[in-house]
């Protein structure tokens, strides 16, 4: 990674990375010059002050030569991550009734976070994925193309009828249990109602949603800063995630924001034993695409970057700081 992509000039981003690192109580270190280095730890961050306040140390020689020290630079490493910073200067302050130190929230970071190679899994309950809409392909168009459309618009009928008879029998396996658990007068009232409910939904039986007949979503696998794995169960969906090809402005539904980002496949690996069943099937097809992140926004970069440590968090990997 360069130094430059390593740099963080957004100010949310900063005052998040920062915070992460006052819950942890990580210790930084700032060099005094020659061999002196003084060992702090971040206490509180107050963003709408702009200041950190950092602990105050046990030598007050130490102490009053980083007050005169221009320009701190402030180092750690947190979860691996090589994080730093610089300051105009440190001050003397109060927290709490006690010393410490003040400092102003930096406007650069630099937090080389493994970004090109660290990635976390993705839990399965959390349903992220990237979702493709597929162009109708006009006259001109080759004949592959057009036979992908139609081969793939299809598949998508065919679960998202799957889907509503799931929904279907779900709702009456709920239905069942609750009507086991009645009295026999709202027993007899349960049957009535459930005779009129069965009635219309056979008068007007469920459709799948127009809007989503030429929607394709592929369920993310793992994820990091540069891009993440998807998962392609699917043959009918192959020739839209060959290696090479580009997609522009595609959205990617995380738990709690729906980003759109741009990609680029790297690698398709076809999988001898499937995430979702690890026994080999012959009749099974399992594809997992491996994409990298094109041109993202700071925004973007924000959100996927707190779907991360999100994960880091429920999977207790900040814990063991």
């Amino acid at each position: 990674m360069s130094q430059d992509s390593a740099m963080i000039h957004n100010r949310a981003m900063i005052v998040n990375n920062l915070a992460m690192l006052v819950k942890n109580k990580c210790n930084v270190s700032v060099s005094l010059g020659g061999k002196e280095t003084l060992l702090t730890v971040l206490i509180a961050i107050n963003h709408q002050d702009s200041t950190i306040v950092l602990d105050y140390g046990s030598s007050e020689y130490l102490n009053k030569k980083l007050g005169n020290i221009k320009n701190p630079h402030f180092n750690t490493v947190f979860n691996g991550i090589q994080v730093s910073f610089h300051v105009d200067h440190v001050r003397k302050s109060k927290y709490k009734g006690s010393d410490c130190f003040m400092i102003d929230i930096p406007h650069q970071l630099y937090w080389y976070n493994r970004r090109e190679y660290y990635r976390v899994d993705c839990p399965t309950l959390d349903g992220a994925y990237i979702e493709i809409v597929l162009n109708q392909p006009d006259e001109e168009a080759k004949l592959d193309k057009k036979e992908a459309y139609k081969l793939a618009l299809g598949k998508i009928e065919q679960k998202l009828l799957a889907d509503i008879q799931t929904h279907i029998a779900d709702e009456k396996l709920a239905w069942q249990r609750a009507y086991a658990k009645m009295g026999p007068t709202s027993k007899a009232k349960a049957n009535i109602a459930r005779q009129q409910f069965e009635e219309e939904l056979d008068a007007h039986p469920a459709h799948p949603s127009t809007k989503l007949a030429n929607v394709i979503r592929f369920n993310l696998v793992n994820v990091s800063m540069s891009g993440c794995q998807l998962i392609n169960i699917d043959p009918e969906f192959s020739y839209y995630l060959p290696v090479g090809a580009f997609h522009r402005e595609r959205s990617l539904h995380l738990p709690h924001i729906n980003i759109d980002v741009s990609f680029k496949v790297i690698t398709v690996h076809s999988m001898v034993g499937s995430v979702l069943d690890p026994n080999p099937n012959a009749n099974e097809f399992e594809d997992h695409i491996g994409i990298e992140f094109l041109d993202l926004h700071e925004s973007t970069e924000g959100a996927i970057l707190r779907y991360v440590q999100d994960i880091e968090r429920q999977s207790g990997l900040l814990d063991s700081l």
